[in-house]
């Protein structure tokens, strides 16, 4: 992610934004990326990690328990 990606805006702007519905993603060039691009970024991505075949055979599905209430 570079500067050009980062959209700064006050809160005030932002609930403005969130209440009218208005959205400040390029939709467009969503709808245009190839599964490629899309994985290509998924590997730049420093925080995102693809979930593979080997992920998966490593993995441990952990169910949680019952919540108590007070």
């Amino acid at each position: 992610m570079n500067d050009d990606t980062i959209v700064r805006m006050s809160l005030e702007e932002a609930v403005r934004r969130y209440e009218s519905g208005e959205s400040s993603s390029d939709w467009e060039r969503v709808d245009g990326l190839t599964d490629e691009e899309i994985t290509q970024a998924v590997r730049e991505d420093p925080d995102q990690e693809i979930l593979d075949e080997e992920w998966f055979r490593g993995a441990t599905l952990v169910i949680p328990g019952e919540k108590e209430t007070t």
